[in-house]
């Protein structure tokens, strides 16, 4: 399967939803925002959230600054 991973083609090794997907990537889950297709998704529905063939992903990750 391929999908598209912050606009760069991805093709996950075991992932099947973005629960996965994050860990996959290893990620810190509390500090990672996600929106399929446009749209956020919340952290509660990640695990219930499949990855699909050619799906849009954006992935941001919250940084610190000052």
């Amino acid at each position: 399967m391929q999908i598209w991973l912050n606009d760069e083609a991805y093709s996950p090794k075991t992932a099947s939803d973005l629960l996965a997907l994050v860990s996959e990537l290893s990620l810190p889950e509390q500090s990672v925002a996600i929106a399929l297709n446009g749209e956020i998704i919340p952290r509660s529905q990640w695990q219930s959230t499949p990855l699909t063939e050619g799906v849009q992903i954006a992935m941001f990750q919250a940084i610190a600054g000052g």
